[in-house]
């Protein structure tokens, strides 16, 4: 049984073509649906990601009205076990419902309609005309046709999860809330709103008070000392095992991660965004101490991956200085937002970005744990933190405007 086909669209869905790899999609009627919109849903991005990670599964679909394309999906199936959660951590945030020997025990395939290592609606585009509700409503028929073809092959998903969307798209996809999905609040996206008026890095520091100004100054006098490389391919592949090993460092310390991506897949992102790709290497003696990558796209920098040696960290504020590099380029290529990611919300306040709010919605494909499940994700909330206010008034009055 398929879940969601009894739900009623406007749109009148002739077809949905399926396929195992982006290779085999067809090209012409994917980028008619996607109009180079998005760039996580080019062909070169996904290729990267299918490249680099070959113990995911990945499925795209396709959808026709009257045999015309209206719309583009894909989801990656994962393996996640209890390797990627911190279950002490994890436990304290549910409030202690949730033993930590059973998240210990955890070994389960999750699907996920959306990008498990970019943050926003990643994982479907639908023609102008076809409005939301309708789209995701077509799009939970392909995810369910996914799934019962999965079960099929006695490759049994355990949980479906749609991520993770905007305050603008809240009212548009409560409705999933009706078919069985769980709304799940997770930590905010911090985001650094640009002005026009900020044609250099300078400018920015001059858009704050004193007090965070003089904060930011000493975050890179401190750092003076680190050589910062941009990375070219060479350099991604010289460097291979260091990257890996720092960018574990970070998802260790993490209380839940959708899986892990590896240096490999990052040189192959590289390779198919080339300049749109930022990737920094951070330098100490000969030493690489870290790295930081981020997307471009759509007056948009989306801060991805950081990779950190702890060990130099306060010293050095390697860290901050990650997060004033991504400001300052950002306003090199005239992006108009910043988009900082979950995690560490307190510190990347102090570099002016604020808190926007951000959902996705999982669904448990066994009844009976699905009704189990929702009380505890009710009891799973967003971290809390102070936020810090950089910036004159001037600057917030402007945002109100």
């Amino acid at each position: 049984m398929i879940d969601h086909c009894a739900i009623s669209t406007d749109i009148s869905v002739s077809d949905i073509v399926f396929s195992n790899s982006i290779d085999d999609v067809n090209q012409d009627h994917w980028e008619k649906v996607l109009n180079g919109e998005n760039i996580y849903l080019t062909e070169p991005y996904l290729k990267a990601l299918e490249t680099g990670l070959t113990a995911y599964g990945f499925r795209y679909f396709i959808f026709y009205s009257d045999d015309q394309p209206i719309g583009i999906g894909y989801c990656q199936i994962i393996h996640i076990t209890s390797s990627e959660i911190n279950a002490k951590d994890l436990s304290k945030r549910m409030g202690g419902m949730l033993p930590k020997s059973i998240i210990n025990s955890i070994d389960i395939k999750v699907l996920i309609c959306g990008n498990a290592f970019a943050s926003g609606e990643n994982g479907f585009k639908f023609l102008p005309e076809v409005n939301k509700e309708d789209g995701l409503k077509i799009l939970s028929r392909a995810i369910d046709e996914v799934h019962l073809a999965e079960r099929k092959k006695n490759n049994k998903i355990g949980i479906t999860l749609i991520k993770e969307f905007w305050p603008e798209s809240f009212d548009d996809v409560s409705f999933l809330k009706e078919t069985g999905c769980s709304e799940i609040k997770i930590d905010v996206n911090m985001v650094l709103n640009l002005l026009e008026e900020w044609k250099s890095f300078d400018d920015y520091l001059k858009a704050m008070n004193s007090k965070f100004r003089t904060k930011a100054k000493h975050v890179l006098s401190q750092s003076s000392p680190l050589n910062i490389v941009d990375f070219n391919e060479s350099n991604i592949y010289d460097k291979i095992e260091e990257i890996d090993e720092l960018y574990n460092t970070i998802v260790d310390r993490a209380s839940f991660s959708f899986g892990r991506l590896n240096a490999v897949t990052l040189y192959e992102v590289k390779k198919a965004l080339g300049d749109a790709f930022y990737f920094r290497g951070y330098y100490l003696d000969g030493k690489l101490i870290g790295f930081s990558t981020a997307t471009a796209f759509e007056n948009v920098l989306d801060g991805n991956f950081i990779g950190l040696d702890y060990d130099f960290n306060r010293d050095y504020s390697v860290y901050q200085r990650i997060l004033y590099d991504f400001v300052s380029h950002a306003i090199k290529i005239g992006a108009k937002k910043l988009h900082i990611g979950r995690t560490a919300e307190e510190i990347k306040s102090g570099v002016g970005a604020l808190p926007v709010d951000m959902v996705f919605y999982a669904k448990h494909r066994n009844k009976v744990t699905n009704a189990i499940l929702k009380p505890f994700i009710k009891n799973l909330s967003p971290s809390e933190f102070e936020l810090r206010k950089p910036f004159k008034k001037s600057y917030y009055d402007q945002l109100e405007e």
